[in-house]
């Protein structure tokens, strides 16, 4: 795999690890949401995929987040990263 590939899929990997941990969510519990298995979740968040992850699944993600698409992929935060960050943790303030 390449350096590229490799570093895009650990990006992904910290965002939903981010994101879930933030939603008070378990492996399990995003898995329930996203409707896919919670050693599918494991996989994802170790960057221990052999065949990757598909565009489908990182869409039921984070629907199952509550976060747009493009926030689970970025390498970098950016405004809309930072947007989802701050309203996740003012509905955790909140709640």
């Amino acid at each position: 795999m390449s350096e590229s590939i490799e570093s895009g899929y650990k990006a992904i990997a910290k965002n939903i690890y981010r994101f879930r941990v933030l939603r008070g969510l378990t492996q399990e519990k995003l898995a329930e949401l996203a409707d896919v298995s919670s050693s599918y979740i494991s996989q994802i968040e170790c960057v221990n995929l052999h065949k990757g992850i598909t565009c489908t699944v990182i869409a039921k993600i984070a629907d199952a987040l509550s976060v747009p698409v493009c926030v689970l992929l970025v390498q970098e935060p950016c405004n809309k990263y930072m947007e989802c960050l701050a309203k996740i943790t003012a509905d955790i303030v909140h709640d």
